[in-house]
């Protein structure tokens, strides 16, 4: 994918983001969507087919995160140190998660 379609769906996505947290999924259409982005809904659906798989891509992101912290701690020793550590870097990723989207709602 080119740098140019990369960065369109990474702008719907943020958008869609920013959307849903401040007025709803259920009130968010990909019209309005493609509305403020300046492009076509045409586009919008070469990108995503449907609502859904905005969603879908956005939640996919952050359970890949949490995969990631899973593997990590699956190959550190069983200790309390460790599920201290697992918890410390698993609020932190909510944390970021939550500065990521209230950083969205904000920019508008």
């Amino acid at each position: 994918m080119d740098e140019r379609r990369t960065g369109t769906r990474e702008q719907i996505r943020k958008l869609a983001l920013e959307l849903f947290a401040e007025r709803g999924y259920d009130a968010t259409s990909l019209r309005e969507i493609a509305e403020r982005l300046g492009i076509t809904k045409a586009a919008v659906y070469y990108h995503f087919r449907t609502k859904e798989e905005i969603l879908a891509s956005l939640v996919d992101d952050f359970f890949a995160e949490v995969d990631e912290l899973v593997s990590w701690a699956q190959h550190q020793p069983a200790t309390q140190a460790t599920r201290e550590q697992v918890l410390r870097r698993y609020h932190a990723l909510l944390r970021s998660e939550e500065r990521r989207v209230g950083k969205e709602c904000r920019s508008r």
